[in-house]
Protein backbone atom coordinates (compact mmCIF):
# COMPACT_ATOMS: atom_id res chain seq x y z
CA UNK A 1 0.00 0.00 0.00
CA UNK A 2 2.96 2.42 0.81
CA UNK A 3 4.30 2.26 -3.30
CA UNK A 4 0.44 3.05 -4.04
CA UNK A 5 -0.16 5.75 -1.22
CA UNK A 6 3.11 7.35 -2.99
CA UNK A 7 1.69 7.80 -6.13
CA UNK A 8 -0.88 9.82 -4.65
CA UNK A 9 -1.27 13.55 -3.87
CA UNK A 10 -3.13 15.15 -1.60
CA UNK A 11 -4.72 18.45 -1.59
CA UNK A 12 -6.98 21.41 -0.46
CA UNK A 13 -9.44 22.38 -2.33
CA UNK A 14 -12.16 25.31 -1.76
CA UNK A 15 -16.18 24.37 -1.99
CA UNK A 16 -16.21 27.25 -5.02
CA UNK A 17 -13.56 25.77 -7.35
CA UNK A 18 -15.33 25.53 -10.69
CA UNK A 19 -11.97 23.26 -11.95
CA UNK A 20 -13.04 20.88 -9.38
CA UNK A 21 -16.73 19.92 -10.44
CA UNK A 22 -16.01 17.87 -13.30
CA UNK A 23 -13.57 15.69 -11.04
CA UNK A 24 -15.53 15.33 -8.15
CA UNK A 25 -18.34 14.33 -10.46
CA UNK A 26 -16.65 11.70 -11.91
CA UNK A 27 -15.65 10.67 -8.55
CA UNK A 28 -19.00 10.16 -7.00
CA UNK A 29 -19.80 8.06 -10.33
CA UNK A 30 -17.38 5.43 -9.69
CA UNK A 31 -17.38 5.90 -5.71
CA UNK A 32 -16.78 2.93 -3.45
CA UNK A 33 -19.79 3.86 -1.41
CA UNK A 34 -22.11 6.43 -2.88
CA UNK A 35 -22.61 8.99 -0.62
CA UNK A 36 -25.77 11.09 -2.60
CA UNK A 37 -25.16 14.16 0.28
CA UNK A 38 -21.72 14.74 -1.26
CA UNK A 39 -23.18 14.53 -4.71
CA UNK A 40 -21.85 18.49 -6.00
CA UNK A 41 -25.02 19.17 -7.13
CA UNK A 42 -26.06 18.66 -3.04
CA UNK A 43 -22.70 19.28 -1.81
CA UNK A 44 -21.83 22.68 -3.24
CA UNK A 45 -24.98 24.40 -2.41
CA UNK A 46 -25.23 23.18 1.06
CA UNK A 47 -21.39 24.16 1.65
CA UNK A 48 -21.44 27.35 0.02
CA UNK A 49 -24.60 28.57 2.56
CA UNK A 50 -23.26 26.85 5.21
CA UNK A 51 -19.64 27.62 5.23
CA UNK A 52 -18.20 26.48 8.57
CA UNK A 53 -15.18 28.21 10.25
CA UNK A 54 -11.95 26.53 8.94
CA UNK A 55 -14.23 23.67 6.60
CA UNK A 56 -11.19 22.07 3.83
CA UNK A 57 -12.36 20.64 1.32
CA UNK A 58 -9.84 17.32 1.48
CA UNK A 59 -9.09 15.51 -1.87
CA UNK A 60 -6.83 12.96 -3.51
CA UNK A 61 -5.52 13.28 -6.93
CA UNK A 62 -3.47 10.59 -8.99
CA UNK A 63 -0.16 11.81 -9.17
CA UNK A 64 0.19 13.78 -12.80
CA UNK A 65 -3.18 13.09 -13.42
CA UNK A 66 -6.49 14.87 -13.00
CA UNK A 67 -8.57 11.56 -11.65
CA UNK A 68 -10.27 12.28 -7.99
CA UNK A 69 -9.52 9.49 -5.97
CA UNK A 70 -10.57 10.37 -2.59
CA UNK A 71 -12.84 14.15 -1.36
CA UNK A 72 -14.30 14.64 2.39
CA UNK A 73 -14.99 17.99 3.70
CA UNK A 74 -13.46 18.23 7.03
CA UNK A 75 -13.17 20.46 9.57
CA UNK A 76 -10.03 20.91 11.48
CA UNK A 77 -9.73 20.87 15.40
CA UNK A 78 -10.27 24.18 17.42
CA UNK A 79 -7.52 23.38 19.43
CA UNK A 80 -4.08 21.82 19.16
CA UNK A 81 -4.11 17.66 18.63
CA UNK A 82 -7.44 17.89 19.04
CA UNK A 83 -10.16 16.52 16.82
CA UNK A 84 -10.54 16.74 13.03
CA UNK A 85 -14.37 15.60 11.77
CA UNK A 86 -15.60 14.44 8.84
CA UNK A 87 -17.99 17.31 8.78
CA UNK A 88 -21.75 16.09 8.19
CA UNK A 89 -24.04 19.30 8.14
CA UNK A 90 -27.89 19.25 9.18
CA UNK A 91 -29.06 19.11 5.69
CA UNK A 92 -27.20 15.87 5.48
CA UNK A 93 -27.88 12.08 6.59
CA UNK A 94 -24.78 10.33 5.69
CA UNK A 95 -21.17 11.03 6.49
CA UNK A 96 -19.52 9.08 3.60
CA UNK A 97 -16.01 10.16 2.38
CA UNK A 98 -16.22 9.78 -1.69
CA UNK A 99 -13.28 7.37 -2.18
CA UNK A 100 -13.02 5.08 -5.67
CA UNK A 101 -13.78 1.74 -5.91
CA UNK A 102 -10.32 0.81 -7.62
CA UNK A 103 -8.24 2.44 -5.28
CA UNK A 104 -10.30 3.26 -1.71
CA UNK A 105 -7.65 1.45 0.05
CA UNK A 106 -4.79 3.98 -0.76
CA UNK A 107 -6.59 6.99 -1.48
CA UNK A 108 -8.51 6.10 2.14
CA UNK A 109 -5.07 6.16 4.00
CA UNK A 110 -3.99 9.45 1.95
CA UNK A 111 -7.03 11.42 3.00
CA UNK A 112 -6.20 10.21 6.42
CA UNK A 113 -2.26 11.23 6.28
CA UNK A 114 -3.27 14.84 5.13
CA UNK A 115 -5.72 15.47 7.49
CA UNK A 116 -2.96 13.99 10.22
CA UNK A 117 -0.37 17.23 8.49
CA UNK A 118 -3.41 19.96 9.11
CA UNK A 119 -2.55 22.74 10.85
CA UNK A 120 -3.67 22.39 14.78
CA UNK A 121 -1.82 18.55 14.59
CA UNK A 122 -4.97 16.17 14.67
CA UNK A 123 -4.89 13.47 16.81
CA UNK A 124 -8.11 12.01 16.29
CA UNK A 125 -10.46 11.95 13.47
CA UNK A 126 -14.22 11.57 13.71
CA UNK A 127 -16.49 10.05 11.00
CA UNK A 128 -20.15 10.26 11.52
CA UNK A 129 -22.94 8.71 10.14
CA UNK A 130 -21.56 5.57 8.72
CA UNK A 131 -23.67 2.69 7.36
CA UNK A 132 -22.15 -0.15 9.69
CA UNK A 133 -22.84 -2.54 7.37
CA UNK A 134 -21.16 -1.08 3.97
CA UNK A 135 -17.67 -1.11 2.52
CA UNK A 136 -16.55 2.34 3.68
CA UNK A 137 -16.63 1.56 7.36
CA UNK A 138 -15.67 -2.66 6.57
CA UNK A 139 -12.52 -0.54 5.35
CA UNK A 140 -11.53 1.76 8.01
CA UNK A 141 -11.71 -1.38 10.06
CA UNK A 142 -9.61 -2.96 7.58
CA UNK A 143 -6.99 0.07 7.86
CA UNK A 144 -7.08 0.89 11.37
CA UNK A 145 -8.67 -1.89 13.40
CA UNK A 146 -6.15 -4.08 14.01
CA UNK A 147 -3.89 -1.71 16.08
CA UNK A 148 -6.93 -1.04 17.79
CA UNK A 149 -6.71 2.88 16.41
CA UNK A 150 -10.60 2.67 15.37
CA UNK A 151 -13.27 3.35 18.30
CA UNK A 152 -17.10 3.58 17.79
CA UNK A 153 -17.99 6.52 19.27
CA UNK A 154 -22.20 6.28 18.94
CA UNK A 155 -24.90 3.71 17.00
CA UNK A 156 -28.22 4.10 16.66
CA UNK A 157 -31.03 2.13 13.95
CA UNK A 158 -32.45 4.13 11.21
CA UNK A 159 -35.21 3.02 9.78
CA UNK A 160 -35.58 2.12 6.34
CA UNK A 161 -37.39 0.37 3.40
CA UNK A 162 -36.14 -2.32 2.36
CA UNK A 163 -37.26 -3.28 -1.25
CA UNK A 164 -36.49 -7.62 -0.37
CA UNK A 165 -38.95 -7.53 2.74
CA UNK A 166 -41.17 -5.48 0.91
CA UNK A 167 -43.27 -8.43 -0.09
CA UNK A 168 -44.62 -9.88 2.82
CA UNK A 169 -45.13 -6.91 4.89
CA UNK A 170 -47.54 -5.62 2.37
CA UNK A 171 -49.45 -8.64 2.47
CA UNK A 172 -49.69 -8.59 5.96
CA UNK A 173 -52.62 -6.15 7.56
CA UNK A 174 -51.50 -5.11 10.73
CA UNK A 175 -53.19 -2.43 13.51
CA UNK A 176 -51.49 0.35 12.23
CA UNK A 177 -52.87 -0.47 8.76
CA UNK A 178 -56.64 -0.47 9.89
CA UNK A 179 -55.83 3.27 11.84
CA UNK A 180 -54.48 4.24 8.83
CA UNK A 181 -57.47 3.17 6.68
CA UNK A 182 -59.70 4.68 9.52
CA UNK A 183 -58.00 8.14 9.36
CA UNK A 184 -58.17 8.16 5.48
CA UNK A 185 -61.69 7.85 5.34
CA UNK A 186 -62.24 10.30 7.85
CA UNK A 187 -59.89 12.97 5.44
CA UNK A 188 -61.96 11.69 2.21
CA UNK A 189 -65.04 13.17 4.21
CA UNK A 190 -64.20 16.64 4.09
CA UNK A 191 -62.82 16.46 -0.09
CA UNK A 192 -61.90 15.04 -2.60
CA UNK A 193 -58.26 12.71 -1.94
CA UNK A 194 -55.62 12.09 -4.52
CA UNK A 195 -52.14 11.53 -4.89
CA UNK A 196 -49.54 13.44 -7.08
CA UNK A 197 -45.79 12.71 -7.71
CA UNK A 198 -43.82 15.73 -9.36
CA UNK A 199 -40.87 15.36 -11.45
CA UNK A 200 -38.59 17.11 -13.88
CA UNK A 201 -39.88 20.29 -14.58
CA UNK A 202 -42.98 19.92 -12.29
CA UNK A 203 -40.00 20.01 -9.24
CA UNK A 204 -39.91 23.46 -9.23
CA UNK A 205 -43.53 24.44 -8.52
CA UNK A 206 -44.22 20.88 -6.12
CA UNK A 207 -41.20 22.74 -4.85
CA UNK A 208 -43.12 26.42 -4.22
CA UNK A 209 -45.98 24.67 -2.72
CA UNK A 210 -43.51 22.20 0.01
CA UNK A 211 -41.98 25.30 0.90
CA UNK A 212 -44.90 26.94 1.73
CA UNK A 213 -46.29 23.75 3.45
CA UNK A 214 -43.69 23.52 5.52
CA UNK A 215 -43.17 26.72 6.85
CA UNK A 216 -47.11 27.30 7.72
CA UNK A 217 -46.22 24.87 10.62
CA UNK A 218 -44.38 24.70 13.76
CA UNK A 219 -41.03 24.83 11.44
CA UNK A 220 -41.87 27.96 10.57
CA UNK A 221 -42.45 29.33 13.93
CA UNK A 222 -39.38 27.67 14.83
CA UNK A 223 -37.47 29.48 12.22
CA UNK A 224 -35.77 25.82 11.25
CA UNK A 225 -38.09 25.54 7.92
CA UNK A 226 -36.39 25.21 4.75
CA UNK A 227 -37.74 28.81 3.33
CA UNK A 228 -37.11 30.32 6.74
CA UNK A 229 -33.49 31.86 5.96
CA UNK A 230 -32.66 33.15 1.89
CA UNK A 231 -29.57 31.31 1.81
CA UNK A 232 -30.87 27.87 3.20
CA UNK A 233 -33.88 28.25 0.54
CA UNK A 234 -31.48 29.43 -1.89
CA UNK A 235 -29.50 25.92 -1.49
CA UNK A 236 -32.35 23.53 -1.63
CA UNK A 237 -33.78 25.39 -4.73
CA UNK A 238 -30.00 25.13 -6.39
CA UNK A 239 -29.94 21.34 -5.56
CA UNK A 240 -33.83 20.52 -6.65
CA UNK A 241 -33.05 22.73 -9.96
CA UNK A 242 -30.06 19.89 -10.71
CA UNK A 243 -31.49 16.85 -9.11
CA UNK A 244 -34.94 17.73 -11.20
CA UNK A 245 -33.23 17.87 -14.53
CA UNK A 246 -30.97 14.27 -13.78
CA UNK A 247 -34.40 12.66 -13.01
CA UNK A 248 -32.90 12.07 -8.76
CA UNK A 249 -35.56 14.39 -7.01
CA UNK A 250 -39.09 14.00 -7.01
CA UNK A 251 -42.30 15.60 -4.91
CA UNK A 252 -44.73 13.40 -3.34
CA UNK A 253 -48.00 14.91 -2.37
CA UNK A 254 -51.41 13.97 -0.31
CA UNK A 255 -53.94 16.54 -2.05
CA UNK A 256 -57.12 17.31 -0.62
CA UNK A 257 -59.16 19.34 -3.18
CA UNK A 258 -56.48 19.55 -5.14
CA UNK A 259 -54.54 21.11 -2.12
CA UNK A 260 -51.45 19.32 -0.66
CA UNK A 261 -52.16 18.06 2.65
CA UNK A 262 -48.55 16.40 3.22
CA UNK A 263 -45.37 16.49 0.72
CA UNK A 264 -42.36 14.43 1.09
CA UNK A 265 -39.21 15.35 -0.87
CA UNK A 266 -37.36 11.77 -2.03
CA UNK A 267 -34.20 11.54 -3.93
CA UNK A 268 -33.05 9.05 -5.75
CA UNK A 269 -29.75 7.61 -6.85
CA UNK A 270 -27.73 4.17 -8.14
CA UNK A 271 -31.06 1.91 -7.08
CA UNK A 272 -31.57 3.53 -3.53
CA UNK A 273 -34.09 6.43 -2.14
CA UNK A 274 -33.50 8.89 0.87
CA UNK A 275 -36.65 10.04 2.23
CA UNK A 276 -35.09 13.13 2.93
CA UNK A 277 -37.72 16.29 3.98
CA UNK A 278 -41.71 16.19 4.78
CA UNK A 279 -44.41 18.31 6.01
CA UNK A 280 -47.98 18.40 6.60
CA UNK A 281 -50.98 21.05 6.93
CA UNK A 282 -51.25 21.05 11.11
CA UNK A 283 -54.81 22.37 10.49
CA UNK A 284 -55.61 18.23 9.80
CA UNK A 285 -53.69 16.93 12.47
CA UNK A 286 -56.25 14.65 13.52
CA UNK A 287 -55.72 12.75 10.72
CA UNK A 288 -52.24 12.42 10.48
CA UNK A 289 -51.25 13.48 6.77
CA UNK A 290 -48.03 12.77 7.50
CA UNK A 291 -48.38 9.37 8.25
CA UNK A 292 -51.21 8.86 5.11
CA UNK A 293 -48.61 10.02 3.01
CA UNK A 294 -45.65 7.60 3.99
CA UNK A 295 -48.25 4.53 3.36
CA UNK A 296 -49.05 5.60 0.96
CA UNK A 297 -45.51 5.73 -0.60
CA UNK A 298 -44.44 2.67 1.10
CA UNK A 299 -47.14 0.82 -1.45
CA UNK A 300 -46.02 2.70 -4.15
CA UNK A 301 -42.43 1.73 -3.82
CA UNK A 302 -43.16 -1.86 -2.45
CA UNK A 303 -45.17 -2.47 -5.49
CA UNK A 304 -43.19 -0.93 -8.39
CA UNK A 305 -39.83 -2.19 -6.67
CA UNK A 306 -37.39 0.36 -8.90
CA UNK A 307 -35.30 1.01 -5.97
CA UNK A 308 -33.99 -1.26 -3.61
CA UNK A 309 -33.93 0.50 -0.44
CA UNK A 310 -35.00 3.77 0.86
CA UNK A 311 -33.47 5.55 4.01
CA UNK A 312 -35.76 7.29 6.20
CA UNK A 313 -33.21 10.24 7.19
CA UNK A 314 -35.00 9.91 9.95
CA UNK A 315 -33.57 10.08 13.85
CA UNK A 316 -33.30 6.82 16.13
CA UNK A 317 -36.93 5.70 17.47
CA UNK A 318 -38.80 7.96 15.57
CA UNK A 319 -42.11 7.92 16.75
CA UNK A 320 -44.13 7.79 13.55
CA UNK A 321 -41.94 5.85 10.65
CA UNK A 322 -40.32 3.83 13.26
CA UNK A 323 -43.89 1.49 12.99
CA UNK A 324 -44.20 2.06 8.87
CA UNK A 325 -41.14 0.93 7.88
CA UNK A 326 -39.72 -1.76 10.57
CA UNK A 327 -36.53 -2.42 9.06
CA UNK A 328 -33.35 -0.93 9.94
CA UNK A 329 -29.90 0.34 8.98
CA UNK A 330 -27.68 0.34 11.35
CA UNK A 331 -25.58 3.92 11.58
CA UNK A 332 -21.97 4.51 13.40
CA UNK A 333 -20.07 7.02 14.34
CA UNK A 334 -16.07 6.37 14.38
CA UNK A 335 -12.96 7.87 15.90
CA UNK A 336 -9.81 6.99 14.07
CA UNK A 337 -6.68 7.60 16.58
CA UNK A 338 -4.21 9.38 14.41
CA UNK A 339 -1.57 9.86 17.06
CA UNK A 340 1.02 7.40 17.49
CA UNK A 341 1.77 8.79 21.41
CA UNK A 342 -1.23 9.25 24.17
CA UNK A 343 -2.71 12.32 22.77
CA UNK A 344 -5.01 10.59 20.10
CA UNK A 345 -6.09 8.27 23.06
CA UNK A 346 -6.77 11.37 25.22
CA UNK A 347 -8.94 13.17 21.85
CA UNK A 348 -11.08 9.87 21.68
CA UNK A 349 -11.96 9.62 25.08
CA UNK A 350 -12.67 13.31 25.68
CA UNK A 351 -15.37 12.68 22.63
CA UNK A 352 -17.05 10.11 24.39
CA UNK A 353 -17.04 11.49 27.43
CA UNK A 354 -18.67 14.92 25.52
CA UNK A 355 -21.22 12.92 24.11
CA UNK A 356 -21.85 10.84 27.13
CA UNK A 357 -23.01 14.25 28.87
CA UNK A 358 -24.62 15.47 25.74
CA UNK A 359 -26.64 12.59 25.83
CA UNK A 360 -27.54 12.79 29.48
CA UNK A 361 -28.30 16.39 29.18
CA UNK A 362 -31.40 15.66 26.87
CA UNK A 363 -32.30 12.90 28.81
CA UNK A 364 -33.01 15.30 31.91
CA UNK A 365 -34.61 17.96 29.29
CA UNK A 366 -36.87 15.59 28.18
CA UNK A 367 -37.56 14.51 31.35
CA UNK A 368 -38.35 17.89 32.44
CA UNK A 369 -40.56 18.68 29.34
CA UNK A 370 -43.57 20.36 30.21
CA UNK A 371 -45.08 19.52 26.86
CA UNK A 372 -44.53 17.50 23.04
CA UNK A 373 -43.69 18.86 19.83
CA UNK A 374 -45.85 18.11 16.69
CA UNK A 375 -44.73 13.94 15.55
CA UNK A 376 -43.09 16.20 12.96
CA UNK A 377 -40.52 17.69 15.21
CA UNK A 378 -38.75 14.71 16.46
CA UNK A 379 -38.13 13.88 13.06
CA UNK A 380 -34.04 14.45 11.92
CA UNK A 381 -33.94 18.26 12.30
CA UNK A 382 -31.77 18.78 9.15
CA UNK A 383 -32.67 22.51 8.77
Amino acid sequence: MTGESEALIAEIRDVADLELVAAWRDLYARSLEPNIFLDPDFARPALGYLRPHGLKIMTVFETGQNRLLALAPVVPPTVPFGLARVYVHKQAALGLPLLAKDVAGPALAKLVDAVRALHGAPSALVFSEIPRDGPTFRLLNEIFGEKRRIHILGQYERPALLLAAAEHRVRSKTKGDKNSFRRLRRLGERGALSYRIARDAEVAGALTEFLALESSGWKGMSKTALASAPDRAGFVKAMAESFARDGKLQIESLDLDGKAVAMGLLIEDAGAGYFWKIAYDEAYAAQSPGILLVRELTGRLSAHRTLRAIDSCAAAEHPMIDHIWPERITILDVGINLADDPRGRIAIAAESLRRSLRKSAKRLLRRNASGKAPIAGSWRARS
